[in-house]
């Protein structure tokens, strides 16, 4: 397939670099939830620390890449955007070491009769990370491709946000049945909303994608 700009491979390639490294840190988070469910808190915590240095990495690869774009890196037309997607990108991995702080930090004995919703949660928020880091991948190969990924993602974020719901709505059930207490709903119902964030991070820096594409098509 075609690239768009051959000269620019090396911020190419740190923008790929980066999306990886934020795919990383959101399947993390499946093992974070993994050991929360078996209430293993060091194992949760030394995973959470691993999210911690991968959302580290990630950064310093973006400042990397805002250098190249300093430098002149993709044309004066497309370079803001660039810019605006990295920094949304990046984002994404803010919302999982938040996430994944806000469970670690709690550390209450997690419901079993939750524990298939919070997978579901967790699946759409990875995937559509997932499909972020597609879509970034064919963003200087092919631009239609690329499009129809941040579909895909809006698509995965709605999936999302109906687990979501689900979710919340069950916890208030619980609570109002006195099956689980104030502390507990209000720390599940957190991390809920937060696992949601995710995809709605992924889906806010996919939207740039279409701008770029207009541009580049105009």
């Amino acid at each position: 397939m075609k690239r768009f700009f051959g000269k620019e491979t090396e911020v190419e390639k740190l923008s790929k670099l980066h999306v990886e490294l934020v795919y990383q840190c959101v399947y993390k988070l499946v093992d974070v939830m993994e050991h929360y469910y078996e209430h293993d808190f060091d194992s949760m915590d030394d995973d959470v620390n691993e999210i911690s240095r991968i959302e580290k990495e990630a950064d310093e690869i973006r400042r990397k890449m805002e250098i190249e774009f300093f430098k002149g890196a993709f044309l004066p037309f497309d370079r803001e955007d660039r810019i605006n997607l990295a920094e949304q990108v990046d984002s994404v991995a803010d919302a999982v070491e938040s996430t994944a702080y806000s469970i670690s930090l709690g550390k209450i004995t997690f419901p079993e009769s939750f524990k298939e919703d919070f997978i579901e949660l967790v699946k759409a928020s990875c995937d559509a990370v997932a499909l972020l880091r597609d879509c970034i991948e064919m963003l200087d190969v092919d631009l239609g491709a690329a499009l129809s990924k941040t579909h895909d993602i809006e698509k995965k974020e709605d999936e999302g946000d109906i687990v979501e719901r689900r979710i919340i709505s069950r916890l208030y059930g619980s609570y109002r049945s006195e099956e689980i207490s104030i502390l507990k709903f209000m720390e599940l119902k957190n991390i809920a909303e937060k696992i949601g964030n995710i995809a709605d991070r992924a889906e806010d820096a996919s939207d740039r994608v279409p701008i770029i594409v207009a541009k580049r098509k105009g």
